[in-house]
């Protein structure tokens, strides 16, 4: 039993599937901060054969240890349902206590089986983004419209289950994500204007070495998919969640949505970027083999790298919001070495870079800026403001002849709380401090602000988008 300064607390019991390497940075230490407060036990630990000695290597001296570790065989990792050598462990697992939750962070073709299980059974769960992603997402419409298919699935098996749903899409629990939203609810109730325009960039600086291109399942592009299943979610989030505030002024609430898509691959990155290049940047030979026409075939099936969308939400035949995402692997990278580093996920020379401008008409105009120079914890740049790894500023235009208030406001979000949680051991950062509060959300079985019935529309055009490219019919009209 747990017990904390309050009182008796209850247990709870967690499943983690998926311990990989945002599960070690995020999850891990979150449950271990948390498990005297919330009574927290993992009964059990799941995750795939190929990764059984690095798992037990990481959970050699940790303050919390799993009752129970299972390995599911590589090869039955990646289906629509848990594989049947698993089922006897967790119905043993259900009839011995009540189990209150799963965290899936598993590959996300692994998503589907878990998610589709825990609700079934009335557990809570927190999961990763995406939500599933179908193999040849990227060349098979089938697949493409099987995105949404499967959201709308789940969505309906909810309806008859008593599990909370949270999905990890952490800038919806932004301090400065939040601050955005709610000015933007205050100022288009009040003005009766609505969000004309939207841009957004990200960058994640992760330079994937050929053979890495081909073998990687983190953050992997071989089985289809690439960027947008990556990172990417998170921007076709942001962009269906802000421009929710348009459905605040019912004469002009988007029906519709024209969308055009360009896209970048490895196939187009391994000419960008040649074996030459490599041999001349790198001083070896070893990528050669990559660069075959054998692999340069295989390469065309892979999934993108970066991804261009423009969009327009429409009102009948009227345009009332113009939205630009431009979403890049293939970016500035502080990498310069041709080996993996051991940490894949935020150790191997990657870098950020976002950009959100926000237009309301002639009247606001809100911009959010974080940019790094170097990798989290290795700070070889003297610098403040733009460049460090805390940097997330936001500014503020306002016609103030016209709405009153300042002309400009400018807001350091990542410094203010840098300082706000100065030598606290746990805190990473503003991007983890709000992974940390939706962990906090199905811990507390909140619906939150990211609440798998609030992505729909996400869901729908990350779908959509899926399938003009597989379709290589770049433009698409959906109806909302």
């Amino acid at each position: 039993m747990g017990f904390a300064t309050g009182g008796y607390v209850p247990e709870k019991n967690l499943i983690l599937a998926g311990l990989g390497p945002h599960a070690r940075r995020i999850y891990y230490p979150l449950l271990e901060k948390y498990a005297a407060r919330y009574g927290l036990r993992l009964p059990l630990l799941i995750d795939v054969r190929s990764q059984e000695a690095s798992v037990r290597r990481y959970l050699e001296g940790r303050s919390l240890q799993p009752e129970s570790l299972y390995f599911v065989e590589d090869s039955d990792r990646q289906q629509n349902f848990l594989p049947l050598s698993i089922l006897p462990t967790l119905h043993d697992l259900m009839h011995s206590r009540k189990l209150d939750g799963i965290i899936v962070s598993t590959e996300p073709q692994a998503h589907k089986a878990y998610v589709l299980w825990a609700i079934q059974n009335s557990i809570d769960v927190l999961l990763d983004k995406p939500v599933t992603a179908p193999p040849r997402v990227s060349n098979d419409v089938r697949a493409a419209r099987q995105v949404y298919e499967d959201y709308l699935e789940m969505e309906a098996l909810l309806r008859e289950s008593h599990s909370n749903v949270i999905i990890q899409a952490q800038r919806r629990g932004h301090n400065g994500y939040l601050c955005i939203k709610e000015y933007l609810t205050e100022f288009v109730r009040q003005f009766g204007i609505p969000l004309s325009y939207v841009d957004l960039y990200h960058a994640d600086g992760m330079w994937a070495m050929p053979d890495e291109l081909f073998e990687r399942e983190n953050h992997p592009y071989k089985y289809g998919y690439g960027k947008l299943m990556h990172s990417g979610y998170h921007f076709i989030d942001l962009f269906a969640w802000l421009t929710d505030v348009n459905a605040l002024i019912a004469s002009k609430e988007p029906d519709s949505i024209d969308i055009t898509v360009r896209r970048f691959t490895p196939y187009d990155f391994l000419q960008q970027v040649d074996a030459a290049d490599y041999q001349r940047l790198f001083k070896t030979d070893r990528f050669a083999p990559f660069f075959t026409p054998e692999k340069l075939e295989a390469a065309r099936s892979f999934g993108e790298q970066d991804v261009y969308i423009l969009c327009q939400l429409k009102r009948g035949d009227r345009v009332v919001t113009t939205a630009s995402i431009n979403l890049q692997q293939n970016s500035f990278s502080r990498r310069s070495w041709e080996q993996p580093a051991p940490d894949t996920y935020k150790g191997n020379g990657r870098v950020r870079h976002e950009r959100v401008n926000l237009q309301v008409g002639n009247l606001l105009n809100i911009q959010a800026h974080s940019y790094q120079a170097y990798e989290v914890g290795k700070q070889d740049v003297e610098t403040t403001g733009a460049g460090t790894e805390d940097h997330f500023e936001l500014h503020v235009y306002r016609n103030s002849g016209l709405v009153g208030g300042v002309p400009l406001e400018k807001i350091d979000i990542g410094e203010t709380m840098r300082e706000l949680h100065a030598g606290e051991a746990h805190y990473l950062g503003h991007n983890e401090r709000a992974r940390e509060s939706l962990f906090l959300d199905f811990l507390e079985r909140r619906a939150g602000s990211s609440h798998f019935s609030s992505h729909r529309r996400t869901v729908r055009l990350l779908a959509a988008v899926y399938e003009a490219i597989a379709n290589n019919q770049p433009r698409l009209i959906l109806e909302l």
